[in-house]
């Protein structure tokens, strides 16, 4: 097996990282988008932190699930090779999308309120 160069290993997690915000993005689980690739929810945990390399067929797969263009996952790679998306950046896609499935006004509100004197204090 070819050994991973830094320069590989970067290119992995930017497209794992991708895959991941868009499959948080269209509110799929690990489970449901693996079952799409006919791939475990583990090895789909693999690809998303770029510990396992994706082959080309795999990742039209996952192009072809998550409704994007091959292209999309390499669009502007080597900007992003200077700097990933943060765990905080993830985790305000996270809640963004949680928030709008809240169908309640009023607990929208709630949340809204919570995370207002949060951040105050």
């Amino acid at each position: 097996m070819a050994r991973k160069s830094e320069y590989t290993e970067r290119i992995d997690i930017i497209i794992g990282e991708r895959i991941h915000e868009l499959r948080i993005s269209m509110g799929l689980s690990r489970q449901q988008l693996a079952n799409k690739i006919d791939v475990t929810h583990q090895q789909l945990q693999k690809y998303e932190k770029g510990t396992n390399r994706i082959s080309a067929g795999r990742l039209a797969a996952i192009a072809k699930a998550l409704k994007k263009p091959v292209a999309f996952f390499f669009d502007s790679i080597e900007e992003e090779q200077e700097e990933l998306p943060s765990q905080h950046q993830r985790m305000c896609i996270e809640v963004s999308r949680n928030f709008l499935r809240i169908k309640n006004p009023m607990h929208q509100n709630a949340i809204n309120l919570l995370v207002r004197t949060l951040a105050d204090n």
